[in-house]
């Protein structure tokens, strides 16, 4: 169970969103946001003596988590407090006042609307916007509104009789309704342009007061440059949809979405109740659905509901095949009408890409997995089986490569996959000592006949094998027909113990074997090809890297390699204190010798190496 923990931490996002830690019983004991899901998620997962004693306690008591990925902080902290309220987690502090976050209501349901602020959502016919976490800057920000748009901010009730208005119509503030000033329809005009700043469509009204802005900057008149840019910092608050919590529209639903690759696929749900999102639920099914969404969210919604948890509403991110079948099935056993729908805008089209995005994330995180690796690696191994006629299934598989410049620094790998797997910690490489100039093939054969008498040589008695003597089922060369009969032919000089050996050509991905001319031509999704494919990409890959380092060193060598009683310490401590190679040569013999890490005896050879005929010679 620890190590499906740690697969899965390895897998995490690095994006925002809400963990939620579960038990060996499958309780959800912890809800959690974090900017970072990735970071986030694995702090707790550090040696127990850098953790205080809670974080501790409940560290020991998880075995499995789940997230949830949203599109900002905002966002994780609305979903965060709904989900400690939904599941009331052992190691949460609880909101036992059952406070809400604020929301902004627009009371349209008046001749004369005004802007207010509300814990709570009612069905009054007013509209609400939210919810908005910032609670101590939700006075700012509805006084900046009013400085934006003039709605009226007294009751109806307290309309004087006879009086005059209040100071806000005075400072422009108000369009004073109350004494008649404005009409209900001039008056709808304003209430229209606070609906466009509540729903984010801020675009015109941030470009008059940049414009505004800018013009008193110009002027000189900092005081309103500033009040200005405040201004705008705000309508960009007001403008981030909170797309974890719509309260304000009420209503129970569930959102679907399916993900699909590779034979697998993975649904994800969530449930809204009352506007809220108040938790989720994921399915990986492997039965060859890819590329058939519609019909895998048809089968899903049969098999997984039942009359007790079917909502009048399922927001799906494809139609569900045969969707009019289904609505009739479903008011049929459920006694009600569902209504199947895919978004095409607002804040259930953002939501449904929400849950999408989770559900490719899962999707992935399943097909990385250490199960999803054996699985394929399993099937790839058999393949290879069958194909090459093995008496079994190969367990040490070895992949050989050549790297050279015009025959320069060449060098040799072996790379190693066990029961299928990547095993990097069995590479080996080869500086090839036997050959000047370039010739690939007996370079093979070096490195094939140096790997096989040592691993003949090692072979325990009576021990499990490793390293060399571990000998491979199966033996692949990067290259073609001729490449493979000189590495037979050489093997069978040694009298090594024959294996399976093929090739690998490169170009057209085909496979030779040693009993036949024409080559293996397979499909290049097949798990077999793939998997010869990974393992001679990285013998490629491991013999370039380690002929680069060798080029390299050869490059960047100086004269002061020749120099006796020089070592590459004293070597880096000269460079680093006198710069070049030339700042060296000029110095004197006593200058030499009070560089750090160096002796009188190793600056007077040193000294006496750089100014001899010899070196000029060099």
């Amino acid at each position: 169970m620890k190590e499906k923990l740690h697969e899965k931490l390895a897998s995490l996002p690095g994006a925002p969103g809400c963990y939620l830690m579960k038990d060996n019983e499958g309780q959800i004991i912890y809800v959690g946001k974090a900017i970072n899901l990735q970071k986030r998620v694995r702090s707790y997962f550090r040696p127990t003596a850098s953790l205080d004693s809670k974080t501790a306690a409940l560290v020991e008591k998880v075995v499995d988590f789940d997230f949830i990925v949203v599109a900002n902080e905002t966002e994780a902290l609305i979903l965060e407090a709904n989900l400690i309220k939904e599941h009331s987690p052992h190691y949460n502090i609880l909101l036992r006042d059952d406070k809400h976050y604020p929301y902004l209501r627009l009371t349209v349901n008046e001749p004369f609307p005004r802007l207010l602020v509300a814990r709570r959502v009612y069905n009054d016919g007013s509209r609400y916007f939210g919810p908005y976490p910032a609670v101590g800057s939700i006075r700012q920000l509805v006084n900046t509104i009013h400085e934006i748009i003039p709605l009226r901010r007294c009751s109806v009730r307290s309309w004087p009789q006879g009086q005059r208005a209040c100071l806000n119509a005075h400072i422009g503030r108000c369009l004073a309704p109350c004494e008649g000033r404005v009409s209900e329809q001039q008056y709808a005009e304003v209430v229209e342009d606070a609906l466009n700043l509540l729903q984010g469509r801020t675009a015109e009204i941030n470009r008059r007061l940049t414009a505004e802005m800018e013009e008193a900057s110009r002027q000189l008149r900092f005081e309103d440059a500033a009040r200005l840019r405040d201004i705008i910092a705000v309508l960009d608050k007001i403008g981030r949809k909170q797309r974890m919590d719509r309260s304000a529209k009420g209503g129970n639903y569930d959102l679907l979405a399916a993900a699909a690759a590779d034979g697998h696929c993975v649904v994800q749900v969530f449930f809204v109740r009352g506007g809220q999102v108040i938790g989720r639920e994921h399915f990986t099914l492997t039965n060859g659905f890819a590329g058939e969404e519609p019909l895998l969210l048809r089968r899903f919604i049969q098999e997984y509901y039942s009359g007790d948890n079917m909502p009048s509403y399922i927001y799906c991110n494809k139609l569900p095949e045969d969707v009019e079948v289904l609505n009739k099935l479903c008011a049929t056993k459920f006694g009600h009408k569902v209504s199947f729908v895919v978004p095409c805008r607002g804040d259930k089209l953002r939501l449904i890409r929400l849950v999408e995005e989770n559900a490719r994330l899962l999707l992935d995180q399943y097909l990385n997995s250490r199960e999803r690796r054996q699985q394929k690696a399993a099937l790839a191994l058999e393949g290879l089986r069958q194909l090459l006629a093995l008496p079994s299934t190969p367990r040490r598989i070895e992949c050989f490569d050549i790297s050279h410049i015009q025959g320069s620094n060449m060098v040799g790998s072996m790379t190693v996959a066990i029961n299928g797997c990547l095993e990097p910690s069995e590479y080996r490489r080869f500086k090839i000592k036997t050959l000047e100039g370039s010739n690939d093939f007996a370079a093979l054969q070096e490195v094939l006949e140096r790997r096989w008498r040592r691993g003949m040589a090692e072979i325990p008695e009576g021990k499990q094998p490793r390293n060399f003597s571990d000998l491979p089922d199966l033996t692949v060369i990067d290259g073609g027909k001729g490449q493979l009969s000189s590495v037979v032919e050489r093997l069978r000089e040694i009298e090594a113990p024959m294996r399976a050996v093929i090739a690998l050509a490169k170009e057209n991905e085909e496979i030779f074997t040693v009993s036949s001319s024409q080559p293996i031509c397979l499909d290049r999704q097949d798990p077999a090809l793939q998997l010869l494919q990974n393992l001679r990409d990285e013998a490629h890959r491991f013999a370039i890297t380690y002929h680069r380092q060798l080029r390299g060193h050869q490059q960047t060598a100086s004269i002061l390699d020749q120099v006796p009683q020089l070592g590459p310490t004293r070597r880096q401590s000269l460079l680093k204190t006198f710069g070049s190679l030339a700042q060296i040569k000029a110095a004197s013999e006593q200058q030499l010798a009070a560089a750090p890490k160096m002796t009188k005896a190793a600056a007077a050879a040193c000294y006496k190496y750089l100014h001899s005929d010899g070196e000029s010679d060099n």
